[in-house]
């Protein structure tokens, strides 16, 4: 899947892309597949619509909501963000859509707001078997991240 930067803009502007919010879940140490299918059957749905995606799904985790997303995008920036694309790339080039994973959680960095990319549209559409795995992968690792964050936080209030 490619996309001309100005089409791109105008889509996230314009809030045409298919978007989805699930139900929370909630996770005490890590996620599995199980955990994160639903996410997973969602995003690679609106994927093969040949559409720009946006699905999250909120997790309670350690006593907060985090919010992981999966978005397709042209750089590692949220679409929120989309209005600093052109900063990166010319309106009339075109480029591929690579997958974001996308941590929202006030203990996780510093801005509250961590993106990772992994692949392409393309790859993940023929192996999303793998990337999936990868994801989750990620997905973990910020949420060790986040824990370590918070009890690094609590440990300097006492």
């Amino acid at each position: 899947m490619k996309v001309k930067v100005e089409a791109f803009v105008n889509e996230i502007e314009n809030n045409a892309f298919q978007s989805a919010v699930l139900e929370i879940l909630s996770v005490k140490k890590n996620v599995d597949r199980e955990a994160c299918n639903r996410l997973f059957e969602q995003f690679r749905s609106f994927l093969k619509q040949d559409k720009l995606t946006r699905v999250s799904q909120p997790l309670h985790f350690e006593d907060e909501t985090v919010t992981i997303s999966l978005e397709s995008g042209i750089i590692n920036l949220p679409f929120a963000n989309s209005n600093r694309v052109d900063n990166f790339f010319e309106k009339n080039e075109e480029t591929d859509v690579i997958i974001n994973l996308i941590v929202e959680a006030a203990d996780v960095n510093a801005s509250g707001l961590r993106i990772d990319s992994f692949g392409t549209v393309k790859d993940y559409l023929d192996d999303y078997e793998n990337v999936n795995q990868a994801l989750i992968t990620g997905i973990n690792e910020q949420l060790e991240l986040l824990a370590e964050n918070k009890n690094a936080k609590s440990e300097k209030k006492d």
